[in-house]
């Protein structure tokens, strides 16, 4: 018994002499003029134990972020410019010679299932080291976050719950999803923040990333690439400025976007195109949910099982693409293993 008391009183002086040692070092650095700064004491004692707005936390992991795309997204050519996108916000956020002059400010536009939130997620993964359970990172649903009857509470609300974000962080990624859901011009409500200001009610948001995600525009870009094709021109050639004018036009009318001053003042840097999925795409998208459950070699069975949920368009006439591109995939496949794993049944046998 006397050896555990020695032990505990033992540990109690090295957590006092830790505590005067760390009062020590602040207190000098507040007696010579911050000799010691704040951020590199905090650095090496509470950001240990809780997130901080640093290289610890805030990593910008772009190769992350590539493989991502390449190992887990499927017949989007235009999506992997994401990487390159970031990459120049990044180079301009820690090159006092390339200062951001703006927000980042991304659109990801497409049919339901091509792969727009499952990119968003992968952007919050790379960049922070908590992913999108990060306090830096924050998402607004359409309808869910923004009361119609009430924008003039809706709107303030949203200033000041982005204002404490990108203060808390200047490195902030807001996501903004649904927006086909979203009350006419709650958008506007941010537009000074993604505009070319150096600060806006003391916040700096020129280092930030927003994202907007909608349904928006997939007809338009399936009719297009459909247009591409019948010219001759190949999947992985299509380029921004064949679907940027239509996906501009036809958001300007709809949903959060209508009359958006973000799109009528050129505020939105990049509108991506998610293109409708074909077959052998979509056949990718499950084996990838297979291995993901493990799964690396399935039967043609349950493969088949897995696929017959996927129906195409846009019309009979034309089977082309995948109407809910790999959406269904998520809760299909776990499904197919189960059915798939069990013993047959006598009928079955017989």
């Amino acid at each position: 018994m006397q050896y555990y008391i020695i032990v505990i009183l033992a540990c109690l002086t090295n957590y006092v002499m830790s505590s005067i040692a760390l009062m020590t070092i602040v207190g000098s650095s507040i007696l010579t003029g911050g000799y010691f700064k704040w951020n590199i004491i905090s650095d090496n004692t509470i950001c240990h134990f809780k997130e901080c707005c640093n290289d610890r936390y805030v990593l910008y992991d772009l190769n992350k972020l590539q493989a991502s795309l390449s190992q887990k997204i499927f017949g989007q050519p235009l999506v992997y410019e994401l990487v390159n996108i970031l990459n120049a916000h990044k180079d301009a956020i820690y090159d006092t010679n390339k200062q951001n002059q703006k927000a980042l400010v991304i659109s990801l536009h497409g049919w339901t299932g091509v792969g727009k939130n499952y990119a968003s997620t992968m952007i919050a993964e790379a960049l922070y080291k908590n992913g999108m359970k990060s306090q830096f990172v924050h998402v607004f649903m359409g309808k869910k976050d923004f009361d119609c009857t009430d924008l003039e509470k809706s709107k303030k609300e949203l200033i000041n719950k982005v204002n404490e974000i990108v203060r808390r962080c200047p490195k902030s990624l807001i996501i903004f999803d649904e927006i086909h859901d979203m009350c006419p011009s709650v958008l506007d409500t941010i537009k000074p923040m993604l505009d070319h200001h150096h600060a806006v009610d003391g916040v700096d948001y020129r280092d930030s990333v927003f994202i907007f995600i909608s349904n928006i525009g997939g007809e338009e870009i399936s009719s297009t690439l459909l247009d591409l094709y019948q010219q001759g021109v190949k999947r992985n050639d299509v380029e921004f400025h064949n679907f940027e004018p239509v996906i501009r036009r036809t958001a300007f009318k709809q949903g959060g976007f209508e009359n958006a001053g973000a799109i009528a003042q050129h505020l939105i840097d990049h509108y991506i195109p998610f293109l409708p999925l074909e077959q052998h795409h979509v056949e990718m998208c499950a084996l990838a949910e297979f291995r993901a459950h493990g799964i690396y070699h399935p039967s043609e069975k349950m493969m088949a099982d897995a696929m017959s949920v996927i129906t195409y368009g846009p019309t009979e006439d034309q089977p082309i693409f995948a109407n809910n591109g790999c959406k269904r995939f998520t809760r299909r496949i776990p499904y197919v293993i189960k059915k798939h794993s069990q013993p047959p049944t006598l009928n079955e046998e017989l």
